[in-house]
């Protein structure tokens, strides 16, 4: 009889337990999910250069390798030059573009109160004998010379003390991006010194999420992260010191401004030449003819360099679409800042690679080589 009564009980335990096992699951991850969001939601005032200091971190993490290895293996050293390679690629532009258009606020100010007063110059003789559409150029020409040019001009510039209060607020916050600039510093000090066991236990989290694939995410974000993020800034300098020069040689009033408007313009994935050909036609109409030819021929070399510097440096790394990046590149930076730039395409790539997973359908990586093999069996 005793024994009867314990079979039952336990077959009762048990049937109990088989009813809530399912449900411990849900609970467990939902209380999980619930702790990151409010972890999250308390470190949310110091997010943004927590993800610029992971993105850079990530993005020099070989360099830390090598010069760890130049000096003798210490850490702390590798770390120091590290952190100075960061401020001059990537901190040492954005303050500079800052310092430039604060030095001349006031020629900014003035150039912008007297735009909407500024008119056309009569159309050149050689455009009416264009083939075809010349006649029909010349009156549009004289209509926004006269008229529509000036008028919509005064309607999209803002008062000049619109303008002036603009500038002094973002003077004003630029205290608050030094501030910005040096926490991220710390961050990557932090991340830098302690990686390997931050690296170990994202790749247990990783394998605990998704195994062999986990892993390979984990790995993929790393490359895509690096690759972007050096895409993006090293671009964006070379071109605005190319376009800088140009603008030097051909003698393009507050020159040093339109280069910063370019290094913009390159960071936020509109491309710099557009700067530089609307440089070309100011100095055609300004300047003599020779000015507006050398600046047309950098500016030939811009466009060029659009299409062709950033996949490249980013093709090292990882095969990403140009949508992906300026799709994630501007949904980043309106929800992230500036960080968002190298976050955003990141995150959209690697939703991509992890859906084509999902699918069965195989990666531009996976394809290129068995097109190849194809080929050679062939």
């Amino acid at each position: 009889m005793i024994t009867r009564f314990r079979n039952l009980f336990t077959s009762a335990e048990a049937a109990a337990g088989a009813a809530v096992s399912p449900v411990r699951p849900v609970l467990t991850a939902l209380m999980a999910g619930l702790l990151l969001l409010a972890a999250v939601w308390i470190i949310h005032p110091f997010l943004p250069p927590i993800l610029w200091g992971a993105t850079i971190s990530v993005t020099l993490w070989p360099l830390v390798l090598r010069l760890q290895a130049a000096c003798f293996g210490s850490r702390s050293a590798a770390v120091f030059f590290t952190i100075l390679a960061a401020i001059i690629i990537f901190f040492l532009p954005a303050v500079l573009v800052i310092i430039i258009f604060a030095r001349h606020v006031d020629a900014v100010s003035h150039f912008i109160t007297i735009l909407p007063s500024l008119q056309l110059p009569a159309a050149p003789a050689w455009v009416g004998r264009i083939p075809y559409v010349g006649g029909d150029i010349i009156p549009f020409w004289d209509h926004l010379r006269e008229n529509s040019l000036p008028g919509l001009l005064r309607h999209v510039i803002p008062p000049p003390e619109k303008i002036l209060h603009v500038l002094l607020a973002s003077a004003g916050s630029f205290g608050s991006l030094l501030l910005e600039f040096a926490l991220t510093l710390v961050v990557m000090v932090l991340l830098l010194s302690r990686a390997e066991s931050i690296i170990v236990l994202l790749e247990k989290v990783s394998s605990q999420l998704g195994g062999r694939s986990g892993r390979a995410l984990l790995k993929q974000a790393e490359i895509t992260t690096r690759g972007v993020a050096l895409g993006v800034t090293l671009t964006a300098i070379l071109e605005s010191l190319f376009g800088w020069v140009g603008l030097m040689a051909a003698g393009m009033p507050m020159g040093s401004v339109v280069a910063a408007v370019m290094f913009i313009s390159c960071v936020l994935q509109f491309g710099g030449a557009w700067v530089l050909l609307l440089s070309t036609a100011w100095l055609y109409f300004t300047a003599p003819l020779m000015h507006a030819i050398i600046m047309l021929l950098f500016a030939l070399v811009a466009v060029a360099g659009d299409n062709f510097l950033q996949p490249l440096i980013i093709r090292r790394y990882v095969r990403i679409s140009v949508i992906v990046i300026m799709v994630g590149a501007f949904g980043g930076l309106a929800t992230l800042g500036f960080a968002g730039v190298f976050i955003g395409p990141t995150l959209l790539y690697l939703t991509e690679t992890m859906i084509r997973g999902w699918a069965g359908v195989p990666s531009e990586e996976e394809e290129g080589p068995s097109t190849g093999a194809k080929l050679s069996d062939k």
